[in-house]
This record gives structure tokens, C-alpha cells and sequence, in this order.
């Protein structure tokens, strides 16, 4: 697949995956530990993730050793109409249960305010969005057609100093990876927070990150998966 109008590399992978920003940004940002009241925790509750105010996004980079570099961009991609629920016991961590699917049609690649929020200094215009959006969904890419979700499901959780490891199997493109988030969770019986990254890579999920022009240019395997969600009881 050969690039147009010089876009340069597409996304490869998206998230979780779990990596994904709905239409609205977080009010603010959780707190940097586990909320304690004072009192005795809540018990176990179900809650059901906002995506309204959730952030779920992933980011890859261009390889700049290509000779065509100059050529292509970093991306940042997005999820809309995903949906997830969280088991969550501050009394038995190692007891969560995390459920998130993320429809690949929904991905959203590289909006002016999302470049913009992770610090990259150039827009990519509507048709330049549009060309590494199709080269995303492709079918070496992706492959929207054929796998048409994202999924995450978690294994356990266990705690590490004021933070939560959260383990699970993320799949993407049919093929399930295990990886693990490094959460800050606060919870209160009716409202919940969680925020944290995660890393993985394109060969990870059986397919090699995008590339054109024989090499000279093409996106570094590496992902980085922002998870930033609300939910509610």
C-alpha cells in the first residue's frame, strides 16, 4: 500500500485497545492514590464505564531513520462507542474484573485537539486524516472487516505501593496478548476512577507496523496506551 499526498505512516494497532478518547476529556484527573474516606471501605460494586468522560487513546511514532521520515507523522488514535464495566473490592484487589470492548469502526485518528493534547506540533489536514484512517482499517493493518473489535478482559490485580497492577488479555486483530496496566484507582461505592498507560507493540498481534516506499518509511513497532476512564455504579 503507497502512501498519498506524503501523509507518511498510518497507525498501526489502536487500543485497547484498552489505545482511546471519547468526545469529552476527564473533568480531572484521579487522585495519585486510593481514595480512603476514613471510614470502612465499600463493598464489592459493579460499576459501568463513561465514555463520555473517559479517555482511551494510543500513540505511535514514525521511525525518523528512514530515509522518507520527513515525509510522515506521529499519530494519535481514539476510541468512540466503546463500553466496559469494573468489578472493584478495595477490600480483595486481587478479585477485579475489568471488561472493555472497543469497536474498530470507531477509531478516530489524529483530531486537532488530540494532536495537540499530546504535544505534537503539526495538524493533519481532513484528506490526510482520511488516507491514514484507510491505511488503519486496512486489511494489513487491523483489518476492520475481518476483526471488527477490540477487547480486553482482565486476569487479576494486585497492588504495588499506593498503585494497582491491573493483568489481562488485550485482542486485537484475532490475536490476544497478555499485558498489564499500572493503575491509580479510586473508588467509592458509587463512583469510580482509574488512571494509567501500558505499553505494547504492533508484533505483538501478528502483523508488522505500517510501511511504504520499500522501508523508507514506516511507523516504530512500539505502542503507548493511555487509559484514563470514569464509571458509576
Amino acid at each position: 500500500m503507497r502512501p498519498s499526498r506524503a501523509v507518511g505512516a498510518s497507525f498501526g494497532p489502536a487500543l485497547l485497545a484498552l489505545a482511546w478518547l471519547t468526545a469529552g476529556d476527564l473533568a480531572a484527573d484521579p487522585p495519585t492514590a486510593m481514595a480512603s474516606t476514613g471510614g470502612p471501605p465499600p463493598p464489592a460494586v459493579e460499576y459501568t464505564l463513561d465514555p463520555s468522560s473517559s479517555a482511551l487513546y494510543v500513540q505511535v511514532h514514525k521511525d525518523p531513520a528512514t530515509l522518507a521520515a520527513g515525509l510522515s507523522h506521529d499519530h494519535v488514535v481514539t476510541s468512540t462507542g466503546w463500553s466496559g464495566r469494573v468489578r472493584w473490592d478495595p477490600a480483595d484487589v486481587a478479585a477485579c474484573a475489568v471488561s472493555i470492548t472497543v469497536p474498530v469502526s470507531g477509531l478516530v485518528n489524529d483530531e486537532p485537539a488530540m494532536r495537540t493534547r499530546v504535544g505534537y506540533d503539526t495538524l493533519l489536514d481532513d484528506g490526510q486524516r482520511a488516507t491514514v484512517k484507510e491505511h488503519m482499517l486496512g486489511q494489513d493493518q487491523l483489518d476492520a472487516l475481518s476483526f471488527p473489535d477490540i477487547t480486553f478482559t482482565s486476569t487479576g490485580c494486585t497492588t504495588s505501593g499506593a498503585q494497582v497492577i491491573v493483568a489481562g488479555t488485550m485482542s486485537i486483530h484475532g490475536v490476544g496478548k497478555t499485558v498489564a496496566a499500572r493503575m491509580t484507582i479510586t473508588a467509592d461505592g458509587t463512583t469510580f476512577a482509574a488512571k494509567g498507560t501500558l505499553s505494547a507493540n504492533t508484533t505483538d498481534f501478528g502483523f508488522q507496523p505500517y510501511s511504504a516506499l520499500l522501508g523508507q518509511l514506516r511507523n516504530l513497532d512500539a505502542l503507548q496506551f493511555t487509559i484514563e476512564v470514569r464509571g458509576r455504579r
